[in-house]
């Protein structure tokens, strides 16, 4: 009997994966950047020739442990060198081009984009997906996401927080929890209630 070929949708499409720069890095990774047992993986020399290691939720890292066990019982090296979303062609990796069909492929098969044309959500917009998510998220554990943006700039492989900011879709759940932050934290500070009176 034939192993099952591995799916690399399954590993590509994780709760937190979508923050990397999905055609190029995720090309290049190796199964030497992963640490499953730390649940780190470590990105290597992405733009601005950065280097960072990430934590991995561990829905991401059993996603990724069932991948490697369906890659090598088909007959994927296992070699460290050897890329993360393998096939038996050239030296194993896919391109990036490949990465963004697979990405898009995943995206038409869930509903959200036409099985043709270019309407629909990019694979791109993940990561903005992401960014609003993480900030919303933030707003509503009490964290002020201002002071982490720094973390979240460094997260997705930016330079500074002013690339981060392009990023942060403005939406009416993230305009809401800002709002009741203003009002919470900044209001007081006004005594507007103080200079209405006679």
């Amino acid at each position: 009997m034939t192993a099952r070929w591995p799916d690399p949708n399954r590993a590509i499409i994780g709760r937190h994966v979508e923050t990397l720069d999905l055609r190029s890095m995720k090309s290049r990774l190796d199964l030497g950047d992963l640490d499953l047992q730390g649940s780190t993986i470590t990105i290597r020399q992405t733009k601005f020739f950065k280097t960072r290691i990430l934590p991995l939720p561990d829905s991401v890292v059993a996603e990724l442990c069932a991948y490697i066990d369906a890659r090598r019982r088909a007959g994927g090296s296992q070699d460290a060198r050897s890329g993360v979303f393998w096939h038996e062609r050239g030296d194993g990796h896919y391109t990036p081009e490949m990465i963004t069909w697979l990405l898009s492929d995943v995206i038409r098969r869930a509903g959200l984009k036409p099985l043709r044309g270019k309407t629909g959500p990019r694979v791109h917009d993940l990561r903005h997906s992401m960014v609003v998510n993480r900030i919303l998220e933030w707003y509503r554990t009490g964290i002020n996401p201002q002071d982490r943006l720094p973390f979240l700039a460094t997260y997705l492989g930016h330079r500074d927080i002013n690339s981060t900011l392009v990023y942060i879709t403005v939406t009416q759940d993230l305009l809401h929890c800002a709002n009741e932050r203003f009002r919470a934290v900044g209001a007081p500070c006004l005594n507007l209630g103080q200079e209405a009176r006679p």
